[in-house]
Parts: structure tokens; C-alpha cells; sequence
């Protein structure tokens, strides 16, 4: 089989002209990928994939161009039969490549983005417990479709105790409106409202005592920034109590002004009204991307860490998505920045202060990036 006079063969003795970019036949080392493996058809990309695993020692282009093929073909909608290659292919390659880039989250990823819901749903009749790309896919699958029919192997993954076996099986509330990436590749974290979110000044001249107090759950609640740069200049979680109940309309800039919170005080701006489902789709986005240089968590990951940070900062015990909604709507919200935030990329900003049911508790929750 050809592909623009470009056989199998040929096409991976090109790739193992060179190794590294001093190499002179490096550009055309690399040129099989960009000209040929990026405009080939499915049946091509399987079987250069194949042919790669064949290869002892490969080479940084050999590589690369696995990479790209294997994301090709897993972004091909097909049948059945793709999906099961593609996670067989996903998985030998990680053996085979050592340094690859791609991870098993992300190929859970590309498939769910491209592959049709039954052929997805048909990976969970026989998969085992161990099957990490299948457990990723299943919680891909369940945000985006309804997944209870992969009950069964659902119950496997709690039998063995991994960390995405209790999540809900079909989207919960909030969930509906996160905003799916459709087409697999790099995407980055949801940027919150900003124009046409209400802005909440707060109370004039508001005069109430705040001190900090200690939170056990501060970790937790930063659970979906973890692959964020770490440090007090670019994370924090906090908690603070008040002297007196606030009432909510009174819950604004004013307020968060006399915080005793690093990324809040004198300098805090923007503060804007927002909901259950903008803080949750933030923190999603902020997992999913893992900020400016990664490693993303993608889909899988990032919908039990968001769930996680959210069920903290609402002050929920429980780990039921659909309590810790319910329990977050009780709250009131802000987004908000300030001179604390790097300001370079916007969406890499992120404030989040609620104000809990009781109306005297006030968590925050700050990041920011750049690249």
C-alpha cells in the first residue's frame, strides 16, 4: 500500500536516518511525519504503527511520528475494531518507545473526542480491572454519554480498589455544561466570566472582623491545580472566619479586601457573581490543562479532582457528586484577580472565594501561571 508514492517500509528506514537535530538527515527524518503520516488514511497509520513496534532501538523520529499516527488513528471514527486497536497499539507503544509522550488519559481522551458512543461502550463488556486506558475511558465515556450499561466493569474497578471506581456512570448536573473539547488535542483552561458575569462590589463601607483559621481540607481543595507550579506565589487555599453572619448580596470585592489571604487585600479587582457551574467547569479546566506546561490530567483525572476541590471549598463530607452540588449551590460565589496573579495568560488566572451556608466562612482558592 502507497501513500503519495510513500511505502511502509520506506517510510520507517526514512525515520531512522537520524536521531537527533545535529544529525544532517534530521529534516528528512521528521519529513515522513509531517508530509506523509499526517495526511495518511487509517488503514496506512495501523499498519506504519505496527511496523514501528517492530523496531529494536527507535530512533527520536521513529517516535514521533508514532505519536502523531497513533492520534491520527485514534481521532479516525471507525468501528469497534479501531477502538480495540488503538488501545492495544496505545499500550504497546508505551513499552516500546520508553519516552514517548502521550499517556493512557490521553488516548482515553482522543478516543472518546472521535469514536461513536457504541463502540466505546463495547471496550467495557470484557475489560479487566487493570486495563488503566479502559478505566480512563470509561469516566471520558460517562461525560459524555450515558455509560450504565458498563456497570459490570464498573464494580471491577471498585473491586480493585482504583480511584475512578466510584464516580457516576452518566453526567451529573453541572457536568452537562463543561464543555467538552470535541476534537482531541491540547486544550486550555476554561477562562471565567468576565464581561456580562454580574460584578459584586460588596457592601459600602463594610465594617467586620476576619481572622484565618485552619483548614484540614486546604490540600483537597487544590486538588485540581496539583500539576500547577506548587509555592505560596502561585497557590493558595485559605479559610477565614467572620465575626458576624454576612448576608450574601453583601458577599463582594469589599469584603475579600479585608482578607488576610496573599492573592486577595488591597490590590483584589474583578470580582464578579458566579455559579456552581462556572466554579466547577474552572476547576475542571484547570486539571484538564494542567496549566502552562502540564501534565494534564485530561478528562478522567480531572473530573475526580474537580469534584474534589469543589466538594472542599463548599465544606462537603461527602464524596457523591450529586451531594456535593447540592451542597456547593448553597454557597455564594465570586470570582475574582489581583496584583497577586501573574496576569500574562488570563485563563491562568484563576480567584475563587465562597461564602458558606452559615454566612461566616469564607474559602479561597487562588492560581496563577504563565508560560
Amino acid at each position: 500500500m502507497r501513500l503519495r508514492g510513500v511505502e511502509i517500509e520506506k517510510a520507517v528506514r526514512r525515520m531512522g536516518l537520524a536521531d537527533t537535530y545535529r544529525d544532517r538527515h534530521w529534516d528528512r527524518a521528521v519529513k515522513v511525519t509531517d508530509n506523509a503520516v499526517q495526511k495518511a488514511e487509517p488503514e496506512w497509520l495501523e499498519r506504519l504503527l505496527a511496523a514501528l513496534l517492530e523496531v529494536g532501538e527507535p530512533t527520536h523520529p521513529m517516535r514521533y511520528g508514532f505519536e502523531v499516527a497513533l492520534r491520527r488513528l485514534a481521532s479516525a471514527p471507525g468501528g469497534a475494531e479501531r477502538t480495540a486497536r488503538v488501545r492495544a497499539l496505545a499500550a504497546e507503544g508505551l513499552a516500546w518507545g520508553g519516552d514517548l509522550r502521550y499517556s493512557l488519559p490521553e488516548v482515553a481522551e482522543w478516543l472518546a473526542c472521535a469514536q461513536p458512543a457504541e463502540h466505546l461502550l463495547a471496550v467495557f463488556d470484557d475489560a479487566e480491572a487493570s486495563d488503566e486506558l479502559a478505566a480512563c475511558l470509561l469516566q471520558e465515556t460517562a461525560l459524555r454519554h450515558d455509560a450504565a450499561s458498563a456497570a459490570g466493569f464498573a464494580g471491577r474497578l471498585r473491586d480493585a480498589g482504583h480511584p475512578l471506581a466510584n464516580l457516576p456512570l452518566r453526567p451529573v448536573g453541572a457536568e452537562r455544561h463543561l464543555g467538552l473539547p470535541r476534537h482531541p488535542g491540547p486544550a486550555g483552561p476554561w477562562r471565567p466570566p468576565g464581561e456580562g458575569a454580574p460584578e459584586a462590589p460588596g457592601a459600602t463601607g463594610l465594617d467586620i472582623g476576619v481572622a484565618a483559621v485552619d483548614w484540614p481540607d486546604a490540600r483537597q481543595a487544590l486538588s485540581a491545580y496539583r500539576n500547577w507550579p506548587s509555592g505560596a506565589d502561585a497557590l493558595e487555599a485559605g479559610l477565614f472566619r467572620l465575626d458576624r453572619p454576612l448576608a450574601p448580596a453583601d458577599f463582594g470585592a469589599s469584603l475579600l479586601r479585608l482578607l488576610p489571604a496573599a492573592s486577595t487585600g488591597a490590590t483584589t479587582a474583578g470580582v464578579r457573581r458566579a455559579t456552581t457551574v462556572d466554579v466547577l467547569r474552572t476547576l475542571f479546566g484547570g486539571a484538564a490543562s494542567g496549566g502552562a506546561y502540564g501534565p494534564r490530567m485530561h478528562g478522567a483525572y480531572a473530573r475526580k479532582a474537580s469534584w474534589e476541590s469543589l466538594a472542599a471549598l463548599a465544606d462537603v463530607q461527602e464524596a457523591d457528586p450529586a451531594a456535593v452540588e447540592r451542597g456547593a449551590d448553597r454557597c455564594t460565589w465570586l470570582f475574582y484577580g489581583s496584583d497577586w496573579h501573574l496576569r500574562v495568560v488570563p485563563p491562568l488566572d484563576v480567584g475563587i472565594a465562597a461564602l458558606r451556608p452559615e454566612r461566616r466562612t469564607v474559602a479561597v482558592l487562588a492560581v496563577t501561571d504563565s508560560d
